[in-house]
């Protein structure tokens, strides 16, 4: 009897730390989500550190029987050994290793512009946002008698080991492929993103066309007519440049004459220079023109201001319709007369009587 009655003391005693013994599991992945594992209800917020004095909290949810916490809103991204704490009742600590942040299909975003093959090239031109690295997509070509081509990470079809991408800019990318092949349809995906059954599923799509042309307007915008093999083929502009209409014009254009358009690195940079508009040109300050039929000169403050009349104070002849005498708008007066005149006019002064 005394056994039994010792086993029962023990239990008791140890009743108070019964939520020191830690029932969680915590695992950590490199697409900065964190799962928590309980066999207990639980329904608690949870909070990361890296220091055990500085806690943050994990945004996440639990499941419907509260015995799973999930977060993937990337806060453990670094590569660290973390500690988690959870709130409910009672506090409970566990450690959880993350590799640090790599790729999520939650916040990748993908899609396919144009597809098409010209002289032996397959192009694919396409838009990629928050992916690792723009090879460790999945990249896959349907042919016109249903075979299936494959490049990614983890395997890729010996057709396409020559494949390249150039990046275009503003997350634009442009694929080639040298084949004999007839490509009628091209698809992108991520080993992590291309089951239907994720929550972030992601594969796009398209079907290809050749088409042939003899002018730009047989082409896509994207595209102009190559006057060689009279195939459509895309536009490849740099950074500081934007498709308009089948040509490559320069992407900093503000369309206003009176300003200095920068280009740096996709970035643009405007910046005003002194002068007034007028019929797409910048006029310098102190010039006159006629706007609205009215005769204005530009001022200091790069602004058109009607010309003064007479009897008007001004500064500068070019405030005036007529001419600025003694800060005083008005007409200069003509000589009366020329100078033969004036010599006749001596002569006759001086032998008059």
């Amino acid at each position: 009897m005394k056994k039994p009655v010792i086993i029962l003391m023990i239990c008791l005693a140890l009743a108070p730390f019964a939520n020191a013994i830690t029932p969680f599991v915590a695992k950590c992945d490199d697409a900065g989500s964190v799962t928590i594992q309980s066999n207990q209800n639980i329904d608690g917020k949870v909070y990361g550190t890296k220091d055990r004095k500085t806690w943050f909290e994990v945004p996440g949810e639990w499941n419907d029987d509260l015995t799973v916490f999930r977060s993937e809103d990337m806060i453990l991204n670094d590569n660290f050994n973390y500690g988690l704490k959870i709130d409910s009742p009672g506090v409970y600590i566990v450690d959880v290793y993350c590799p640090g942040y790599k790729f999520s299909c939650k916040e990748w975003n993908v899609s396919i512009n144009s597809c098409y093959k010209r002289g032996g090239v397959f192009s694919a031109d396409f838009n990629s946002v928050n992916h690792n690295g723009i090879y460790d997509l999945k990249y896959i070509f349907e042919t016109d008698k249903g075979r299936l081509l494959v490049h990614g990470p983890l395997m890729y079809s010996k057709e396409t080991k020559d494949m390249t991408i150039g990046y275009l800019g503003d997350n634009r990318y442009l694929l080639n492929l040298k084949t004999n092949l007839n490509i009628t349809k091209f698809a992108i995906t991520h080993d992590n993103c291309d089951s239907k059954n994720d929550n972030y599923y992601r594969y796009v799509e398209m079907y290809c066309n050749k088409s042939s042309c003899i002018s730009d307007k047989d082409c896509e915008v994207s595209e102009y007519c190559d006057n060689k093999d009279f195939l459509c083929k895309a536009l490849e502009c740099n950074s500081c440049e934007k498709i308009s209409e089948h040509e490559c014009i320069p992407k900093c254009d503000d369309s206003r004459p009176c300003t200095e358009d920068e280009c740096f690195e996709g970035e643009c940079k405007f910046t005003a220079v002194d002068g007034c508009e007028f019929n797409n040109s910048c006029i310098p300050q102190k010039n006159v023109r006629t706007v609205n039929n009215i005769s204005c000169f530009c001022t200091d403050s790069n602004e058109w201001v009607p010309q003064k009349k007479d009897n008007e104070s001004c500064g500068y002849d070019y405030e005036c319709l007529n001419d600025c005498i003694d800060n005083i708008c008005a007409k200069k007066e003509k000589e009366a007369k020329g100078i033969i005149q004036r010599i006749i006019d001596f002569f006759t002064s001086l032998f008059s009587f």
